[in-house]
C-alpha cells in the first residue's frame, strides 16, 4: 500500500515589540509575523525596543533611516516536508521568535558614548556647543545667543557704575533710583548667566544620552553653593549699594521631606581695616510640593557672625600693641525655595529671602547693613544630592 508523504504548513509565529523614545514614552507598537514586519519611519534619535518578556534593546537611527525589526520576509514556498533539512520551521517545531536586527543600527555604540562625553566637556568651554555635539542645533543656538546677551548685559551694567552721585540740582532721588535699577539688573543678569552655564552643561549630557531626569528623593546629604544678594542704602556716594555673599551649605535629610543642617558658611574680608568676618548658620527646610523635576520648599534659619579687625593705623609707640576690635551678631531669615532638577542629583534653587539682622551684618569690602534693617534678598544656588 502506497502512502503519500505528510506535509504541513508552518504555523505563523507572532511577536509584539513596543518602541519607546529616549524619554521612555511609547511611540509605536510593531507586530512581527513570521520574522518580518514593515519598516517604521521615525525621526533620528535613540530608541528602545521592549519585547513581551521584558527584554529591552537599544537602537540609534540616523536621518532618513527606517527602523527595521526582524528579518526579511520568507519566500512564498512555505510548505515543508517533515523530512526537510534542519532549520526549516514546521507545525511540529515552530520557528523561534524573531529578534530585532542588530545590523540595522544607524550608528555603533562607540560614537554614542563619545558624544555623551564630548557634549558636556565642550559645553564647559562655550555654552551651546554641547547641544550641537548632541545634534540639537536649535537649543544650541538659543543657549549660545542667551549666554552672549546675558554676558554683554552684565558687562555693560558693570561699566555703567557711577563714580559719584551725579544728581541734578541736588536731587539725589533720581541717581539713587537709577543705581538701584542698575544693581538689581546686574544681579539678575549674573545669576541667570551662572545658572544657564551650569544647566546647559548638564542638559548637554542629557541630550546626548537620552537620560530621563528624575529627582533623587532618597538622598542622605545635600551640599549647596549659594549666592544671596540684596540692594539697599549705604553711606557715601552713590547712596545705593549691592550687598552679596557666597556661602556653602551642608544639610542632611533626617526624615523624608525634612532637612536640617548648616548653612551660610563663609568668610568676609575688609579693605581699610584688616577685618575678618566668620559666619555660620543653622537651617531647617521642608518639602511642601513635589513633581518629577520640581520641588517647592519652605526654609528658615539663623546666621551667627563674628567679626574681628585690627586697626590699620600705626601705634604711637613702637612697642605698643595695636588695638583689636571685635563684634558678634546674628541674623534670622525665612525663604520660599523653588528647586528645578537638571540632573537626578543636581538642582537649582531660586528663592526670595526675607532677613532681619539683629546686629550689624558685615559683608566683604567693608560693606555692612545696620541692625533691624530688613532686607529682601535673591538667593540662587546649585545643590548636589548624595
Amino acid at each position: 500500500m502506497l502512502a503519500w508523504p505528510r506535509t504541513t504548513l508552518a504555523a505563523p509565529v507572532t511577536t509584539t515589540w513596543i518602541v519607546e523614545d529616549a524619554q521612555g514614552q511609547r511611540v509605536a507598537q510593531v507586530v512581527v509575523r513570521d520574522g518580518s514586519a514593515p519598516p517604521l519611519s521615525l525621526p533620528p534619535g535613540r530608541y528602545v525596543l521592549v519585547a513581551a518578556d521584558g527584554d529591552r534593546r537599544e537602537v540609534v537611527l540616523d536621518d532618513g533611516e527606517p527602523l527595521q525589526i526582524g528579518s526579511p520576509p520568507p519566500s512564498p514556498a512555505a510548505a515543508v516536508d517533515d523530512r526537510a533539512a534542519p532549520g526549516h520551521a514546521s507545525a511540529d517545531a515552530p520557528a523561534p521568535a524573531a529578534a530585532p536586527s542588530r545590523t540595522r543600527r544607524g550608528k555603533p555604540r562607540d560614537p554614542a558614548r563619545a558624544r555623551a562625553i564630548a557634549a558636556p566637556l565642550s559645553a564647559i568651554v562655550i555654552p551651546g556647543v554641547g547641544h550641537a555635539v548632541a545634534r540639537r542645533p536649535a537649543p544650541a543656538f538659543g543657549i549660545f545667543a542667551g549666554a552672549a546677551v546675558l554676558g554683554f548685559a552684565a558687562f555693560a551694567l558693570h561699566r555703567a557704575a557711577p563714580d559719584r552721585e551725579g544728581a541734578a540740582l541736588g536731587d539725589a532721588s533720581h541717581a539713587a533710583t537709577r543705581e538701584a535699577l542698575r544693581q538689581g539688573a546686574f544681579t539678575l543678569a549674573t545669576d541667570t548667566l551662572a545658572l544657564l552655564w551650569i544647566g546647559q552643561i548638564a542638559d548637554a549630557w542629557v541630550a546626548a544620552t537620552g537620560h530621563r531626569v528624575r529627582a533623587r528623593r532618597d538622598h542622605v546629604v545635600a551640599v549647596s553653593l549659594q549666592r544671596a544678594t540684596t540692594v539697599g542704602l549705604r553711606p557715601g556716594a552713590p547712596t545705593v549699594g549691592r550687598y552679596d555673599e557666597l556661602s556653602l551649605g551642608v544639610v542632611g535629610q533626617v526624615i523624608p521631606k525634612l532637612w536640617f543642617g548648616l548653612s551660610d558658611l563663609s568668610l568676609h574680608f575688609g579693605r581699610g581695616d584688616r577685618r575678618v568676618s566668620v559666619q555660620a548658620g543653622l537651617r531647617v527646610a521642608g518639602r511642601v510640593l513635589e513633581r518629577r523635576r520640581f520641588w517647592l520648599v519652605v526654609a528658615a534659619g539663623a546666621i551667627l557672625q563674628g567679626t574681628s579687625a585690627r586697626s590699620s593705623r600705626r601705634a604711637i609707640a613702637d612697642d605698643a600693641t595695636t588695638p583689636v576690635r571685635g563684634m558678634v551678631g546674628s541674623t534670622v531669615w525665612a525663604q520660599l525655595e523653588s528647586r528645578i532638577f537638571v540632573l537626578d542629583r543636581l538642582s537649582f534653587t531660586i528663592a526670595p529671602r526675607l532677613s532681619l539682622p539683629l546686629a550689624t551684618r558685615m559683608y566683604g569690602a567693608d560693606a555692612a547693613l545696620p541692625r533691624f534693617a530688613p532686607a529682601l534678598e535673591l538667593v540662587v544656588a546649585p545643590e548636589v544630592y548624595f
